[in-house]
């Protein structure tokens, strides 16, 4: 929900959907044994836990603290990755002037489950119920349950006095033209969950045209070189409009195994433009 640049506010949440893996604890047994267990579909509850981490407690305690969120009706034979939608309760949590201190905390609930059906959650030993509360720990874990949130478009980076928009540039000026890539059009969103698609952007304009003074060159070697260009003593080299700075995206896709994979890739995106 946050990062090193800050963002323009305020931050308008579209969608934040919960990704949690539900699955039969002893396949071949339930299929053995089908008709004595009895187990044709379940129901999946999410849960805001008010005051913190209160988790420990159990029956009419702990439903004191408890805020419903959502409900998911499942087929047995159709379990694995579910996705439960939390957008109200992440919105009202994110606008809160308290969010910052106060972490949300939704609990997983099962019923109708048994000890039948195994609900992946971060912390080991409290998974081994049907219901348990998402932490932190064993935050490596592909099974781990995550939060996809998607926010406005138009809440982009705050830019910089060298990140000179192509829409406030002039004609012919070195700036950055943004550009939104669509994993669907790309035919990836298969197997890209998310983002949907990102502003990559790129560089468009012209560096060889008109006077520039020492402090418009990156460094002082290319200040040399471009007197030497000038002079025409470099048989035809074109200074280019290009990226100056990069920032990374975060990426959520499926690996092998139908794993859920997170991974931050490095220059991503075009923050900079200008003539090297």
């Amino acid at each position: 929900m946050s990062s090193g640049e800050p963002a323009l506010e305020p931050l308008k949440i579209k969608r934040a959907i919960l990704w949690a893996r539900v699955e039969l604890k002893h396949v071949h047994h339930y299929q053995h044994h089908r008709r004595q267990i009895n187990l044709r579909n379940i129901t999946l509850w999410v849960f805001k836990v008010r005051c913190g981490n209160t988790t420990h407690l159990r029956g009419k305690e702990l439903s004191e603290h408890l805020e419903m969120v959502t409900s998911l009706t499942v087929n047995v034979g159709q379990l694995g990755w579910q996705k439960f939608d939390v957008t109200k309760i992440v919105n009202s949590w994110y606008t809160s002037h308290k969010h910052m201190k106060e972490r949300l905390t939704l609990l997983v609930d099962c019923t109708g489950c048994n000890t039948h059906v195994h609900i992946s959650t971060f912390n080991v030993q409290a998974s081994r119920v049907a219901g348990s509360s998402i932490d932190s720990k064993n935050a490596q874990d592909p099974d781990r349950p995550f939060l996809v949130v998607r926010t406005d478009p138009a809440a982009i980076k705050r830019v910089r006095r060298r990140a000179i928009e192509c829409s406030g540039a002039l004609k012919g000026q070195c700036c950055k033209q943004r550009f939104y890539v669509s994993f669907s059009q790309l035919g990836w969103d298969d197997w890209i969950i998310a983002p949907q698609g990102y502003y990559a952007n790129y560089c468009r304009g012209d560096c060889a045209a008109g006077h520039r003074t020492p402090d418009t060159f990156l460094n002082y070697y290319t200040h040399v070189i471009e007197e030497y260009r000038k002079m025409d003593r470099l048989a035809g080299m074109q200074p280019c409009c290009a990226p100056l700075k990069f920032s990374p995206m975060s990426l959520i896709y499926y690996g092998p195994d139908s794993n859920i994979i997170k991974r931050d890739l490095p220059k991503m995106v075009v923050d900079e433009c200008g003539c090297p």
